[in-house]
């Protein structure tokens, strides 16, 4: 623990990661460690295994500061994008801390970017309703859809052309001849 904790003041979280692992591995069920290996992982910008580590350091029953876990969790998962999860684990954080001012203002920030996601998706889909309505059609085409279009288009209408086609010669509809 002490050469991972002094690797990480020295801002090495790659040898500070090997260290909490290593710690992890000998003592399961030691808290700190994935705590601490969870900590130097999101250093490294890896948020997936970080959301792993301090969740094996919630499952542990001697868990110091939970508060701060459930905070660092909901870090992770807000970089992950998963706000959802991130709300709830700094809601968490805030039951177990409630004068944490950094948990209260990331939990506000998760919840205001929330809120404009769904009102953009809820905007967008009513944009795309609104124009299938009015055009009977979405807005934009792929090339691809669009090419299909135009086959499909392109095949009626020699459908069509051979029907007329077949109709006149079965009517007896003969051009004249102009020379």
């Amino acid at each position: 623990m002490n050469s991972g904790n002094e690797a990480y003041w020295k801002q090495n979280y790659d040898v500070a990661t090997d260290a909490f692992h290593q710690v992890t591995l000998d003592k399961p069920n030691y808290s700190t460690a994935f705590y601490n290996l969870g900590t130097a992982l999101y250093k490294n910008g890896r948020y997936q295994q970080a959301a792993s580590a301090f969740q094996n350091a919630i499952l542990n029953s001697n868990v110091p500061n939970e508060a701060a876990v459930y905070y660092n969790l909901g870090n992770v998962q807000f970089q992950l994008r998963d706000l959802k999860a991130a709300i709830e684990s700094y809601k968490h954080s805030l039951r177990l801390n409630p004068n944490d001012v950094d948990a209260k203002h990331n939990l506000a920030l998760a919840l205001e970017l929330l809120n404009s996601q769904e009102q953009n998706i809820t905007q967008n889909m009513e944009g795309t309703q609104k124009q299938e309505t009015e055009n009977g059609r979405p807005q934009q085409l792929s090339n691809t859809e669009t090419q299909q279009l135009l086959e499909q288009l392109g095949n009626k209408e020699s459908i069509k052309r051979e029907k007329i086609l077949k109709q006149k010669l079965n009517t007896g509809y003969r051009r004249e001849k102009d020379w």
